[in-house]
């Protein structure tokens, strides 16, 4: 009788080892590569672990586009990775590792763009849930720069939060009057600068604020809009916009 418990027991541990090499297996294959574009919660927490590291320097916003890529291939560069500005699981289990690769101290420290001005246009302040409903995907919508007057167009591609807009393509490729007409106001790179734009819809011009990529997508706020970062209010843009609406 002993030697069948014995066997039994055995024939248990052999079944959970199944079970946990499964499972283990299971989760590796239903990684999720996260790359430019990627939106979400596990976007959140590897820009939260690249600012821990000091590869990340803005605050987390869920989207991973230029900044967070750039970020990416630095810690990847300085790991010994292939720098390709994606995570993949390789990177991913350096990334969270106890022994993961800090950035080294550098003192440089890069200069951005400069403040805005007074406002020079005033817009109306209308909540993000009316506006959404004003818009049309896959029109195009004059946005005009509060602080200096210009104007350019771009193209509305949707958006839950808040406002998704791209420059408009010429060709195969943006125009390239409009991408530098947003690296005017914004910078080149994705900075996280906001900038005090009029919407125009129809007959109306709504109070918003901009901040782009760098690489031709444009996110827009109006009062009441939410970042991508669980539909936390963004408070950057909540101040620009009200200055815009002549209440700041």
């Amino acid at each position: 009788m002993k030697w069948y418990t014995n066997r039994m027991k055995r024939l248990i541990l052999i079944g959970l080892f199944c079970i946990l090499f499964c499972t283990v297996t299971a989760a590796d294959d239903s990684f999720e590569l996260l790359k430019n574009g990627s939106e979400g919660e596990p976007v959140v927490r590897v820009q939260e672990r690249l600012f821990d590291l000091g590869y990340y320097t803005y605050k987390p916003t869920g989207s991973y586009y230029t900044v967070t890529r750039s970020a990416v291939m630095d810690y990847q560069s300085e790991s010994g990775l292939g720098a390709d500005g994606t995570i993949g699981e390789e990177t991913y289990r350096a990334l969270f590792s106890d022994t993961a690769v800090r950035k080294p101290f550098r003192a440089v420290i890069s200069l951005g763009y400069t403040a805005q001005g007074a406002n020079l246009r005033r817009g109306t302040a209308q909540r993000w849930e009316i506006v959404k409903t004003l818009l049309e995907e896959g029109n195009t919508y004059s946005i005009t720069n509060a602080y200096t007057g210009e104007s350019c167009t771009l193209l509305y591609e949707g958006g839950e939060n808040h406002a998704e807009f791209s420059v408009p393509a010429r060709g195969k490729a943006y125009d390239a009057t409009t991408l530098k007409l947003l690296g005017a106001w914004l910078g080149q790179t994705n900075s996280y600068y906001k900038c005090g734009v009029l919407l125009s819809v129809g007959n109306q011009t709504i109070a918003a604020s901009i901040q782009w990529n760098g690489a031709g997508h444009v996110c827009l706020y109006t009062v009441g809009s939410a970042s991508h970062v669980f539909g936390i209010p963004d408070a950057e843009h909540d101040a620009t916009v009200a200055r815009v609406a002549g209440n700041g």
